[in-house]
């Protein structure tokens, strides 16, 4: 049997010393990746990762100025050779076995998507993992489990596919914008559809660290709300039965109303709204993979 040829792609933004230190630990990985290809929207360019990166065939480092998390995942995919993309966070520590771990699940060809156990912050979040009620629009994680099982989804931080996948799905959805919540289960879902299989395989093991800054983050609460609200509009409308839509309405204003509450701040519930019809809007206007 032959060994996938795998690549891992390492989307960053503003965060030089966390995606070098992770960089670092991947040097001891039990099952070294093929090929590392860091895709780099950062606002300047850092001296040390460049120059860790030079002189490393195995390494590629791509500066894109349009930032985005599903744009740089597409990117990354096309630049790199593998059979098997890989993605991790920039922000986490993996286990020594991480790849190992993915790699050797595909030599199953049943199998054509892997997620692996993320430590800090998927631990608990309603019951089974990895699941997708299109009955009411709930996504369940959960991926701090310890069995392996099939899934309807992935972790966006730890997770690999073959390359097929992209070429009969299509990207990541780039109509997900700002924290692109929802990006990587919306792919996830659409592979599911496609007739492909996911596998979470908790061996592939790491700890996502959280930075407070970088990243996805949005320093600013109004826009994360607005995207908050947009991405799960479309998320929604793209995935769920139609009668989960008035439940998903009433959920998210109600929402919006307790954060008016607590912030004393009534203009939040017009951002919200806003960004729920510009997710209707988007829905619209865009396909999915576009």
């Amino acid at each position: 049997m032959t060994s996938v040829r795998l690549s891992l792609v390492l989307p960053t933004v503003d965060r030089p010393e966390a995606v070098y230190n992770l960089l670092r630990h991947l040097e001891h990985q039990t099952r070294a990746p093929d090929e590392i290809v860091v895709v780099d929207q950062s606002a300047s360019e850092d001296a040390r990762l460049a120059g860790y990166v030079s002189g490393r065939p195995h390494l590629k480092l791509l500066r894109l100025a349009e930032r985005g998390l599903p744009n740089a995942r597409n990117v990354g995919v096309r630049a790199a050779a593998g059979d098997v993309i890989l993605f991790l966070d920039d922000d986490s520590i993996p286990d020594p076995d991480l790849v190992r771990f993915h790699a050797e699940a595909y030599a199953d060809a049943r199998v054509h998507g892997v997620g692996g156990r993320v430590l800090g912050g998927y631990d608990s979040s309603g019951a089974g993992t990895g699941g997708f009620r299109p009955g009411d629009g709930v996504v369940t994680r959960n991926f701090g489990a310890q069995e392996r099982c099939d899934v309807e989804h992935l972790p966006g931080g730890n997770m690999s596919f073959r390359r097929e996948v992209f070429r009969a799905v299509g990207g990541f959805d780039r109509a997900y914008g700002g924290s692109s919540i929802g990006e990587e289960t919306d792919f996830c879902l659409r592979a599911r559809r496609a007739g492909f299989r996911l596998v979470f395989e908790p061996r592939a093991s790491l700890e996502h660290l959280h930075l407070p800054t970088g990243g996805c983050r949005i320093p600013r609460f109004e826009r994360w709300l607005y995207w908050q609200a947009h991405n799960s509009m479309l998320f929604v409308l793209r995935h769920a039965r139609p009668t989960a839509l008035p439940i998903f309405v009433a959920r998210r204003v109600a929402r919006l109303g307790l954060f008016v509450l607590e912030r004393g701040a009534p203009d939040l519930m017009a951002v919200g709204l806003k960004g729920l019809l510009r997710g209707v809007a988007s829905h619209l206007a865009t396909r999915p993979g576009a």
